[in-house]
């Protein structure tokens, strides 16, 4: 089980904010519903920002969620920012030597979006805030 005091930060990218927004709440409920009060959110302009953000947190948080919604467009943004932001979020993890639940969602079109983050359906926020609870216990 995890101590009620244990902290969490959840940082979020405020690009593509509506769908952004359905993880973070269902997450932050997910972990009240665990006894966990401890918890701050943190908002970034996109993706990109996830990596400084959830690195500064770290230093002071028991864990972190980097929640973030990138869609594929007509240009190769996509695949720079999709694969820097996990290579980046990874590296903050492994150098803090603390959990960081990835929950960057990437997804072809704005359909697979939706679905991902609805919480009536997959519930992503939920999965993702689940296993950091199992990373820190």
């Amino acid at each position: 089980s995890i101590d009620a005091n244990t902290t969490i930060t959840i940082v979020a990218s405020k690009w593509n904010a509506e769908l952004v927004n359905e993880l973070v709440t269902s997450g932050k409920a997910h972990l009240e519903t665990l006894g966990l009060t401890n918890l701050k959110t943190v908002y970034v302009p996109g993706a990109w920002e996830l990596v400084h953000a959830a690195q500064k947190e770290l230093t002071k948080a028991d864990g972190v969620i980097a929640y973030g919604v990138v869609i594929r467009g007509e240009t190769s943004h996509y695949e720079l920012i999709s694969k820097s932001s996990a290579q980046g979020l990874m590296q903050v993890s492994i150098n803090a030597k603390k959990p960081l639940a990835f929950g960057l969602i990437t997804t072809e079109n704005l359909q697979q979006a939706k679905e991902r983050t609805d919480p009536s359906k997959l519930n992503k926020g939920k999965e993702i805030a689940q296993s950091l609870i199992e990373m820190l216990s």
